[in-house]
C-alpha cells in the first residue's frame, strides 16, 4: 500500500535529518508549572527555537532528543508553550515537538504561501515534496473564526516539512447532512492525500469514510478531541486501532475542571450547559463528566449518556436562542459551562434582553475569544467571574506532526493528550489592539498573518 512505501521513504529522510542536526544539548521536555515563562502578547512576535533562513522554515532536531530519530526537536519555546496551554505541568514530547516548529517571525515568502494555501482548496507548497496533506474540516474558514485559525495553524505547520508538496483542504461548513462530511474525506483520499487532518463534527457518522481512508493507507488524525465517536458509544471507532490518532484534552478531566470552578463559586446553585454540533465527541465527553461532579443541579441535563444538552452548532445566534429559552424559565441560573467563549458572549445578551443582572454568576469555558472577556471588563460586575482553559487552535499543528511521524514509523498510541489548566479572566485578557477580537489569545498564528486573514 501507499502508506508502506511512504514509511520507508520518510524513515530514511528522518535518519538523514537526525544525523545532520545541530549540536545543542536536549532541553527538558516539560513546561515549568511553578515558574511561568514570560508570555508574548497575543499579537506580538515571540522568540522561538525554530531555525531557518528566508526560504526554509524547517526545524532541526537535536542529535539526542527523544524524537530525533523521527526528525523532531522537543526544544519548544517555553513562552509559546505557556501561551498555548497556560501554566500546565508535564507536556507530552510530541506536543512539544509540534510547538518547537512554530515560527513567530516568518519571512514574506512563507506568509504569502500560507495565505495562498488558506485561500484556495489546493496549493503547491513550492518545496517539491511528494506528500499530499489533506485537511477535512466539518466547519470552515468562512463560517467560524476558530476554524479559520486552526486551518492556518495546520498550514503553517505543513510548510515546515519540505516533504509536503501539496495541501488540499475541504470544509463542510457545518452542513447538517453527514453525507457532505463523508464525501469530503472520500474526496481527499481519491485526490491522493497521504494523510488527513481534520475535525469530525458529525462524530460516528464519519466512521465509514475514516475506515475507508485508513484501509487505503491514509492515516486520519483529528484534533480538538475530535473522536470519531466517543469511546464507549455504539459505533464509535477506536483511536489507535480503527484510525491513527486523536489529539486533544482529557475530556472527562475537562468536565471535572469545569465542575470544580462552578462548585467553588456557586456551590449548590443551578448550572446551565451549552454544547456544539449534535454528535460531536468534544461536547459529549465533558458533559458526561460535569453532571455527576456538580454539587448543584443542572437546568438542562442531557437526556442520557449518549446525548448532549444545549446544542448550538457553535453558531452564536443559536447560542443566544438557547440561553434566552433557559433564562426565561430559570432566571436564577448561577453558572454556565460551554466550550466556546465567543458563543457565550452572544448568548449572554439574553441577560440584557430579559433585564436579568449578571450578578453572582460564574462561567467555565474552554476557548478564550476575547469578545466575552472585554464585555466582562466593561460590565465591571465584581460578582461575575469567568474561567477558561485554552483555545486549542495549535492542536491542528500537533495533528500534522503526528501524521508526519506516523509516516516515519512512529506509533502515537492512538491518543495524544494535551494538558489543560483553568485560568481566571482578568482585565489583561482584553486586548483592544488585536486584529480580530474573536481570535483566541492562545492561538500561535503570528500577528502579521492574522492581519492578512482578518484585517479587512
Amino acid at each position: 500500500m501507499k502508506r508502506t512505501r511512504l514509511i520507508g521513504i520518510i524513515a530514511i529522510l528522518a535518519m538523514i535529518l537526525a544525523a545532520c542536526g545541530g549540536d545543542e544539548a536536549d532541553t527538558t521536555t516539560t513546561a515549568a508549572a511553578d515558574e511561568p515563562a514570560t508570555t508574548a502578547a497575543p499579537d506580538e512576535p515571540a522568540t522561538t527555537t525554530t531555525e531557518g533562513d528566508a526560504t526554509d522554515t524547517t526545524t532541526e532536531a537535536s542529535d539526542d532528543g527523544p524524537l530525533a530519530e523521527y526528525g523532531e526537536s522537543t526544544d519548544a519555546d517555553p513562552a509559546l508553550v505557556e501561551r498555548a496551554l497556560g501554566p500546565v505541568g508535564d507536556v507530552p514530547d510530541i506536543v512539544l515537538a509540534s510547538i518547537a516548529r512554530v515560527d513567530q517571525d516568518l519571512d514574506q515568502a512563507t506568509i504569502d504561501k500560507a495565505m495562498e494555501c488558506w485561500s484556495n482548496q489546493e496549493c503547491d507548497t513550492g518545496s517539491g515534496g511528494e506528500l499530499v496533506m489533506g485537511y477535512a474540516d466539518g466547519g470552515g474558514d468562512t463560517v467560524n473564526v476558530w476554524r479559520g485559525v486552526s486551518h492556518m495553524e495546520a498550514i503553517l505547520q505543513a510548510l515546515t516539512y519540505p516533504e509536503i508538496g501539496t495541501i488540499v483542504s475541504t470544509a463542510a461548513n457545518f452542513n447538517a447532512d453527514p453525507a457532505v462530511h463523508v464525501n469530503d474525506v472520500r474526496f481527499l483520499v481519491q485526490r491522493g492525500a497521504d494523510f488527513i487532518v481534520g475535525y469530525p463534527d458529525v462524530g460516528i457518522a464519519l466512521a465509514p469514510a475514516v475506515l475507508e481512508a485508513e484501509t487505503a493507507g491514509v492515516p486520519y488524525i483529528s484534533f480538538s478531541a475530535g473522536y470519531v465517536g466517543l469511546p464507549g458509544q455504539d459505533g464509535a471507532l477506536i483511536p489507535g486501532e480503527d484510525y491513527t490518532a486523536v489529539v486533544g484534552e482529557d475530556l472527562c478531566a475537562l468536565g471535572e475542571s469545569f465542575a470544580e470552578v462552578l462548585n467553588d463559586a456557586v456551590g449548590g446553585g443551578e448550572v446551565a450547559l451549552l454544547g456544539g454540533t449534535p454528535g460531536n465527541a468534544l461536547t459529549l465527553g465533558w458533559q458526561q463528566c460535569i453532571v455527576p461532579a456538580l454539587d448543584g443541579g443542572v437546568v438542562n441535563a442531557p437526556a442520557d449518556e449518549n446525548s448532549t444538552a444545549g446544542d448550538t452548532f457553535w453558531v452564536n445566534s443559536f447560542a443566544l436562542d438557547a440561553a434566552r429559552g433557559l433564562l426565561t424559565t430559570n432566571p436564577d441560573i448561577a453558572g454556565w459551562a460551554y466550550e466556546y467563549s465567543d458563543g457565550l458572549f452572544t448568548a449572554l445578551q439574553a441577560y440584557d434582553e430579559l433585564g436579568i443582572p449578571v450578578e453572582n454568576l460564574t462561567v467555565a469555558l474552554r476557548t478564550d475569544e476575547q469578545t466575552l472577556f472585554c464585555d466582562w471588563a466593561e460590565r465591571g460586575e465584581p460578582t461575575y467571574n469567568i474561567w477558561y482553559s485554552a483555545g486549542g487552535n495549535f492542536q491542528s499543528r500537533t495533528a500534522v506532526t503526528v501524521a508526519m511521524m506516523t509516516l516515519a514509523g512512529f506509533d502515537a498510541g492512538g491518543e495524544v493528550t494535551v494538558p489543560h489548566v483553568m485560568r481566571q479572566v482578568t482585565a489583561d485578557d482584553c486586548n483592544p489592539d488585536r486584529v480580530n477580537e474573536v481570535v483566541s489569545g492562545t492561538a500561535l498564528v503570528p500577528a502579521d498573518v492574522l492581519t492578512l486573514m482578518f484585517g479587512g
